[in-house]
């Protein structure tokens, strides 16, 4: 156990003690001179004895102290223990029954946690069930000391996943027990997602199977997708989530765009970007590009059989939903067996200087000079009482 500085030169602020030293002692030093009688006795060689006193000592010491535990929070101090004589981890993954986390562990001293937000203790309890497995494997990995032991009881269906294994720096004991990881991410993929469509008289004709796509994607997920297709003069309202353009372009288009916004967008014969959909012959019949802050997905035809075939294709609702969603989403469940943490270990030296191999003091420190102000500050405007020398 110590004291260790993350930001050693902070400590370079201690000169300003150098400040009350000075003010307290020109303030002593400063002297009113009063003539009297006796004065005439004393001859001009005796020189008056002098005696080096600090004005108002206590608040000197108050001022001090105040600054150097400004220069201390400035170093940035941490309480460190010792990463060998911590006391190892067990962390329990949601899904494993905490009476199979401890047949699976056995009976040792251990700090027994779940695998959530703000890592409860097991016995506590968890806030809601879609936890991000993946994210807190990273973070779990970086604050724990470097040489603590880490073990993970998982149940056989892992989920909360990121499309790849977990890479950590820490060596894990990875135990799986029979059981599946409750899917929590249902409740966020409900949310509700309107397509706009904006479109000249020209291109009505292509709403007929722009709502045919709704009706499928409906049919997996009721109510969830909202088709409102309006003429390209209607202002697109703000929970807009989609855009179909079906029109020449205008500054309306451009904004949407520019402010982040996915749009498919009809009769643009000369776009540039990487080809999205191909027919059996490989001619682009769509690309995807990057405009402004948004993306732009471009057909150089019409949204009419003539011009795009998939239309007529079974599979197009699923092929426009990917072309919105950027892409079939990563896999986020797979099987525990498969997803054991790789250990890299170029990182492994690195985080032993970690700050997470001990607890920062900013909090305290900011109390503790929060209590110092509010002390001086009392003592600086009471009377003072002493008698000048």
């Amino acid at each position: 156990m110590g004291i260790a500085l993350l930001a050693p030169l902070g400590l370079a602020a201690l000169a300003a003690l150098a400040l009350p030293l000075l003010i307290h002692l020109v303030r002593r030093l400063e002297l009113t001179t009063i003539e009297f009688a006796a004065l005439r006795w004393i001859g001009e060689r005796t020189r008056p004895q002098r005696r080096l006193r600090f004005e108002r000592p206590w608040l000197l010491l108050l001022r001090l102290a105040l600054l150097a535990a400004l220069a201390l929070l400035l170093a940035r101090p941490l309480w460190q223990v010792d990463a060998l004589a911590a006391r190892p981890w067990i962390v329990v993954a949601p899904g494993v029954a905490p009476a199979d986390a401890r047949a699976a562990a056995g009976d040792v001293d251990a700090e027994w946690h779940w695998l959530a937000p703000g890592f409860p203790r097991v016995g506590e309890s968890m806030a809601g069930t879609g936890v991000p497995v993946a994210s807190l494997l990273r973070q779990l990995d970086a604050e724990l000391p470097s040489h603590a032991t880490l073990t993970l009881i998982v149940p056989e269906q892992l989920g909360g996943l990121d499309g790849e294994r977990p890479r950590l720096s820490h060596e894990v004991d990875w135990r799986v027990v029979p059981g599946s990881m409750p899917d929590g991410a249902g409740a966020a993929t409900n949310a509700s997602i309107r397509i706009a469509v904006r479109y000249t008289p020209e291109a009505e004709g292509s709403l007929r199977y722009l709502r045919a796509a709704v009706v499928a994607w409906n049919q997996n997920e009721p109510g969830r997708y909202e088709l409102d297709a309006q003429p390209a003069d209607v202002p697109i309202a703000a929970a807009t989530h989609w855009l179909v353009w079906l029109a020449p372009t205008t500054s309306t288009l451009t904004r949407w765009l520019d402010d982040g916004g996915v749009a498919l967008v009809a009769n643009v014969a000369a776009a540039n970007g990487e080809a999205l959909w191909r027919d059996a012959t490989g001619q682009v019949l769509a690309k995807v590009a990057a405009r402004g802050g948004g993306r732009m997905i471009a057909l150089p035809g019409a949204l009419m059989p003539a011009d795009l075939p998939w239309l007529l294709d079974a599979q197009f609702p699923d092929r426009l939903r990917a072309a919105f969603d950027g892409g079939p989403p990563a896999p986020a469940r797979a099987a525990a067996a498969a997803m054991r943490p790789r250990v890299e270990t170029g990182t492994v030296a690195s985080s032993a200087r970690s700050p997470a191999s001990g607890r920062p003091l900013d909090a305290w420190l900011v109390l503790l000079i929060a209590a110092l102000f509010l002390c001086e500050r009392f003592v600086a405007t009471r009377p003072n009482a002493e008698v000048p020398a």
